[in-house]
């Protein structure tokens, strides 16, 4: 992982406040972006927790998106009239109720 949650946390200026992720009121928040709603910007703020979540979420979709970068490219598939191949089969059919 990343960072532990108090080397995070010390990246941010706490106020008591609510939180725009898991709706806690009253709890320690910290800004962690903005959206503007009818040309009016409004503070996103997150509570430790929240923040710490999103900082996962980042890094695992950062992680990926690192992995889909270098992933060779997938193979063709197989088209449907050469799979299953014609071969007989060295068993019973499978019964179909």
């Amino acid at each position: 992982m990343g960072v532990r949650p108090g080397e995070l946390w010390s990246r941010f200026d706490w106020a008591n406040g609510s939180c725009f992720r898991c709706e806690q009121t009253n709890v320690p928040v910290a800004e962690v972006g903005e959206i503007t709603v009818a040309g009016t910007v409004l503070p996103l703020c997150a509570c430790q927790w929240c923040v710490f979540r999103l900082e996962q979420l980042h890094w695992t979709m950062s992680e990926r998106a690192a992995r889909q970068r270098n992933a060779p490219a997938p193979a063709q598939p197989i088209p449907l009239s050469q799979w299953p191949t014609k071969v007989p089969l060295n068993r019973p059919p499978a019964h179909v109720a």
